[in-house]
C-alpha cells in the first residue's frame, strides 16, 4: 500500500475531536423567572468530564468515518508488487500482425499466420491477450482477453489487405493497451517482413518502461525470386476523324536481381483481351511498352494492363478509367491574307497537346460567323481586330455563356480606344523596347497559367525578351496576371458572365519577341488555352486507402446533382455499400483494389461512375530494415539489453498507479455512508434521552 499525498495523514489528530466531544459533560439550564437579580451572586456554569463512554457505536461511526475521509485525501494506491504477487506474474501480450500486401509475397502471410497462432497458443491462464492487424492503418478485435478463441479465430479469419506497410499505427494501438493495463509485465510480439519505408511512421511511439517488443521477420529467404511490377500507365490521345482516340502506354518494373525476356503484357478494356505484347526487362531496371490505339466511346470505360503472375500478384495489375471528352476545342481568327502564317506557332504547340488534346480549327475574321463557335470552347482573336455585327454579338455571348476567349494583340490589333468590349483593358500603340529588349518583371505563378512554373527547375519564363508590346491600361474589373519589367501589363483576365478572356500584349510568334523559341512556350501556351476553356483533368485512378469524397467528382450522378442523390457502391469483391447523400456529401473508403461502381439509386438505367484503385507501389519495394533497430526505437533499449523469459518486473510510477485505481473514490463514498448512518444513530439516541428526561 502507497499514498500519493501522505501529508494529509496528518489530520488525523482530527480523531481526538469525536473522542473529547463524547466525554464532555452536557447539561441541560432551566431558566427560572425571578424579579430581580441584584441581591444574587453570580455563579458561573462549568461542565465536568464524563468518567466513562456511554454511547461507543455513535463514537466509533465519528472516528471511522474521518479516517477514511483522511485516507481518500491522502490517495492511497495497491503497489506493483502487491499486484504482481495477486496475479502470479501475469503477462499483458499484444500480437502485431502485418497484413499489407507485401505479405503476399511468397509465403510469407502462411508463416506469419502461423506464428501468431503460435505466440497465442503459448500464453499461460492468467495472461490476456489483443491481436493487432495492420498495414496503413490498424484494427483490433477483443482487447485484454483471456478467450484464446477468439485470438486465433481472429488471425485465422484476416487476410491480405491492400494497404501498405506503416508501424505506427498499430505500435500506437498497443501502447494505448499497455498504459491501460494493471497486469506487471507488458509483452509484444511483432511479426512482419518489416519494410523500411514504414519504419518513419513509428518515430515517437515509446512503449511503458519495462515492455518487451519481440520482432519475428518473415520472408528472409525470399529476396532473390522474381517480381516485376506494372508501375503505371500513360495516355496519348489524338482527335482522328471526328473521333477520340486513346493510345495507352504501360511501365513494366523488374525489381528481381536477374533480366527477365519474353514477358507477356495484356491491355483489357471493359473485360476484353484488346492486345498482348512482349517485353524485355534488364536486372532492376524498368521498359515501357505501347499498345495500339484504342477509339473512345461516349461514355467512361474502365481497363486493366495485366501480366503474368509471380512471387507479388497484387502489384501485376494495373486499373485505369478513361473518360471520353477530354479534348478542347479551338478556334483560331487570324488576319485576312491566306498566305498568313502568324498562327503558325500556335496551332503547332497546340498539336502537340495530348492530356487534353487539342481539336483546333482556323479562320479567317472575314469568314469568321456565329455558326463557327457552335461546337468550340476558346476562341483566339490571334494579331486581328474584333469581329463587328452579328460575329461580334455571338462572340460576346459566347464568352458570357462560358466560353474562353484570347486576344492577341500584335501588329493588326485595332480595339476602340473609348470601348474596349470585351477587353480587361484599352489597348494603346505599339511601343519599342530598346537594345536587348524587355522581358516580363512579375509574375503570378499562384494564377492557374503559371502555377506550372512555380517548382523548381520547372522553367523560368522570364528569360524570354520581348522587344515590341501594346502598353495596356486596365479596367477596374481587371486582374493583371504577369507585368513587364517596366511595369507595364503583359498578360491580363477579365470574367465575363461564366467566361473568361485573357489578353496577352505582345505577339504570340516570334514578330515582336523570342517567347516561342523557349522550352516555356508550349506549356504556356496549354496553360492558357485549358484556363479558357476551364480544364481540369479526371483522375483516371486513385491508390488503396484514399477516402474519396463524391461531391469532388466532376462527373456526378442523377438530375440533382451529388448532394441530392443517394448513391449504392459495389466494390471490386462484390459487395453493395449503400452511401446516403443529405445536406454534405458521402465518402467512399477505398480499401480494395479494383474497379468500383457507384450508382445513383434513383436513376437505375444511368450508367454508373466508375473508380480504378490501384495499389500504392512503394509497398513493393521489399528492402527491409533491421528489426532490433525498430525495437530499441519502440522500446528504449538495444536488443542485446532486452530480457528474455517475460522480460523484468513492471515499473509504474505512483502516480499512474494511482490513477488507474481510483481507490480514493470508494473511500469517499464509504465516508458519506458513515455520516449518512452517524446522523441517523445521533439522531435516534437524542430523541431517546428527552423521552426518558
Amino acid at each position: 500500500m502507497g499514498l500519493l499525498a501522505p501529508l494529509f495523514l496528518l489530520g488525523l489528530a482530527t480523531i481526538a475531536v469525536p473522542v473529547i466531544l463524547h466525554m464532555i459533560q452536557r447539561e441541560r439550564k432551566d431558566e427560572v423567572e425571578f424579579p430581580s437579580l441584584m441581591f444574587l451572586r453570580k455563579v458561573p456554569y462549568r461542565s465536568f468530564r464524563r468518567q466513562r463512554i456511554r454511547h461507543w457505536f455513535l463514537l466509533l461511526l465519528r472516528c471511522a468515518a474521518l479516517l477514511l475521509l483522511l485516507f481518500a485525501f491522502a490517495r492511497p494506491f495497491i503497489r506493483a508488487a502487491a499486484l504482481a504477487a495477486v496475479t502470479d506474474g501475469a503477462r499483458e501480450v499484444v500480437v502485431l500482425l502485418d497484413r499489407s500486401y507485401s505479405m503476399s509475397f511468397g509465403d510469407r502471410w502462411e508463416d506469419a499466420q502461423a506464428l501468431a497462432t503460435d505466440t497465442i497458443d503459448a500464453l499461460d491462464p492468467g495472461d490476456r491477450g489483443t491481436v493487432i492487424l495492420f498495414d496503413g492503418g490498424a484494427q483490433t478485435g477483443p482487447r485484454s482477453t483471456t478467450d484464446r478463441v477468439s485470438l486465433r479465430n481472429l488471425v485465422s479469419n484476416a487476410e491480405v489487405g491492400s494497404g501498405v506497410t506503416r508501424y505506427g499505427p498499430a505500435l500506437k494501438l498497443a501502447e494505448g493497451i499497455f498504459e491501460a493495463s494493471d497486469l506487471p509485465r507488458l509483452e509484444a510480439v511483432l511479426i512482419s517482413d518489416f519494410q523500411r519505408a514504414g519504419v518513419e511512421s513509428a518515430v515517437g511511439v515509446r512503449f511503458p518502461q519495462g515492455t518487451v517488443l519481440t520482432p519475428v521477420q518473415v520472408g528472409e529467404d525470399e529476396a532473390t525470386e522474381t517480381n516485376v511490377s506494372v508501375a503505371g500507365v500513360l495516355f496519348e490521345r489524338e482527335y482522328f476523324s471526328g473521333r477520340e482516340r486513346i493510345q495507352v502506354a504501360a511501365r513494366l518494373t523488374n525489381r528481381g536481381p536477374t533480366a527477365i525476356e519474353g514477358l507477356g503484357a495484356t491491355l483489357e478494356m471493359e473485360g476484353r483481351e484488346i492486345e498482348t505484347l512482349t517485353a524485355e526487362l534488364p536486372a532492376a531496371g524498368s521498359t515501357t511498352i505501347d499498345f495500339a490505339p484504342v477509339t473512345l466511346g461516349d461514355a467512361q470505360i474502365f481497363g486493366a494492363v495485366r501480366i503474368a503472375p509471380d512471387a507479388l500478384p497484387v502489384d501485376d495489375i494495373f486499373h485505369f478509367v478513361v473518360s471520353p471528352g477530354q479534348v478542347v476545342t479551338v478556334l483560331v481568327v487570324g488576319g485576312t491574307a491566306a498566305q498568313d502564317d502568324a498562327n503558325l506557332f500556335l496551332t503547332r504547340a497546340l498539336g502537340i497537346g495530348s492530356e487534353p488534346a487539342f481539336d483546333v480549327r482556323s479562320t479567317t475574321l472575314q469568314s469568321f460567323s456565329a455558326a463557327d463557335l457552335a461546337d468550340r470552347q476558346v476562341v483566339v482573336l490571334n494579331d486581328t481586330r474584333p469581329p463587328s455585327g452579328a460575329a461580334g454579338e455571338a462572340l460576346e455571348a459566347f464568352v458570357e455563356a462560358g466560353g474562353g476567349l484570347l486576344v492577341v494583340s500584335g501588329e493588326r490589333t485595332a480595339w476602340p480606344q473609348d470601348d474596349p468590349g470585351l477587353l480587361p483593358g484599352r489597348v494603346g500603340v505599339p511601343a519599342d523596347r530598346d537594345g536587348r529588349g524587355g522581358s516580363l518583371g512579375f509574375v503570378d505563378y499562384s494564377h492557374p497559367v503559371f502555377e506550372v512554373f512555380s517548382a523548381p527547375r520547372s522553367g523560368d519564363v522570364t528569360t524570354a525578351r520581348f522587344f515590341r508590346f501594346r502598353p495596356v491600361e486596365p479596367t477596374p474589373e481587371a486582374t493583371v496576371v504577369a507585368r513587364f519589367d517596366d511595369g507595364n501589363p503583359a498578360l491580363l483576365e477579365r470574367r465575363i458572365g461564366a467566361g473568361r478572356v485573357l489578353l496577352w500584349a505582345s505577339t504570340i510568334d516570334t514578330f515582336w519577341n523570342d517567347f516561342a523559341k523557349k522550352p516555356v512556350y508550349l506549356p504556356f501556351v496549354h496553360r492558357m488555352v485549358q484556363h479558357l476553356a476551364d480544364y481540369s483533368p479526371p483522375t483516371p485512378w486513385f491508390l488503396a486507402g484514399q477516402v474519396l469524397n463524391l461531391a469532388e467528382q466532376e462527373v456526378s450522378l442523377g438530375e440533382g446533382g451529388t448532394a441530392a442523390a443517394e448513391y449504392v457502391v459495389m466494390s471490386p469483391t462484390g459487395e453493395r455499400l449503400p452511401v446516403a447523400v443529405g445536406e454534405r456529401a458521402g465518402f467512399i473508403d477505398l480499401t480494395e483494389q479494383g474497379i468500383y461502381e457507384v450508382h445513383d439509386a434513383n436513376a437505375a438505367d444511368q450508367r454508373p461512375l466508375i473508380l480504378a484503385v490501384n495499389v500504392d507501389l512503394a509497398e513493393a519495394d521489399l528492402s527491409t530494415v533491421d528489426p532490433e533497430e525498430l525495437a530499441s526505437m519502440v522500446t528504449g533499449r538495444a536488443g542485446g539489453d532486452r530480457t528474455a523469459e517475460g522480460g523484468p518486473a513492471r515499473v509504474i510510477p505512483a502516480a499512474d498507479l494511482e490513477r488507474r485505481q481510483s481507490v480514493w473514490w470508494y473511500l469517499l463514498v464509504a465516508a458519506a455512508l458513515l455520516f449518512v448512518a452517524e446522523t441517523l444513530v445521533s439522531n435516534r439516541l437524542s430523541r431517546t434521552v428527552l423521552s426518558t428526561e
